[in-house]
């Protein structure tokens, strides 16, 4: 049974603690195993599906914004993002809103305990799976095309202009799909996303001898607010039809 099972599940009792110091997790009373399994089980395995598939979206978006820039400007090998906006990317600037999602809370534990069969769906394995992958590969590619295409067809022709344009919108876009997915706002994702947008902000006002950026204007904001919504409304959208039309 110990070869076997997926996780050690310990409890003390009168014959000691041995079981419970060796097992993954350890519990006073039996009544216990209840909350862990339906609730705080529940919450570790949606959470830990949902922001594998936002680490997942935020790899495959910059490469196919990459992939959609060498083909356009006829395969030079040249990567649209310098270092610093690649390092700030996977780090500084979309990592704290990302990872925010472990705060999202469907349904409260009393509910949880009162439906059980809000457990059984998640056994199915349904929050995460081929399909599940196949459609933020999908909204990857479609956003990572709109963003592009839009920027060099509407906008400036200057490289530089193109480049921060499309990285802004990129952040944001980011930013706005954690609070497309999540089902309750809470004040700390909203602390988290107006710190990294400072964060962001102060990089390319005290950083532009390292970070090739335009200025920062009235027209750039208003591009790069156009871009972002031609970019995440017509999805979220789609999304919130689709969750209108098929509830889970």
């Amino acid at each position: 049974m110990i070869q076997e099972g997926d996780v050690g599940l310990g409890i003390v009792g009168k014959e000691g603690k041995q079981a419970s110091l060796a097992a993954d997790f350890s519990i006073l009373k039996f009544k216990h195993l209840t909350k862990l399994i339906l609730w705080h089980g529940r919450l570790s395995y949606k959470r830990s599906a949902q922001l594998s598939q936002f680490v997942v979206h935020r790899g495959m978006i910059i490469s196919f914004i990459q992939a959609i820039f060498t083909v356009l400007f006829f395969f030079v090998t040249i990567p649209i993002y310098n270092g610093f906006l690649l390092m700030g990317y996977s780090t500084i600037y979309t990592s704290m809103p990302i990872f925010s999602i472990i705060l999202d809370c469907d349904v409260n534990s009393e509910k949880v305990l009162e439906f059980p069969a809000l457990y059984v769906t998640l056994q199915k394995g349904r929050a995460l799976n081929f399909k599940t992958f196949m459609i933020w590969s999908w909204k990857s590619i479609v956003q990572a095309a709109i963003i592009m295409f839009v920027a060099i067809v509407y906008f400036d022709n200057s490289f530089v202009n193109i480049v921060t344009i499309t990285f802004t919108t990129l952040i944001l876009i980011e930013i706005l799909n954690v609070f497309s997915v999540v089902t309750k706002i809470v004040w700390q994702m909203v602390v988290v996303t107006l710190l990294t947008l400072i964060m962001y902000f102060l990089s390319i006002i005290l950083l532009q001898n390292y970070i090739q950026v335009s200025a920062i204007d009235g027209p750039f904001m208003l591009r790069v607010v156009c871009l972002t919504i031609v970019t995440w409304l017509p999805l979220h959208i789609l999304n919130k039809i689709i969750e209108k039309i098929d509830p889970n």
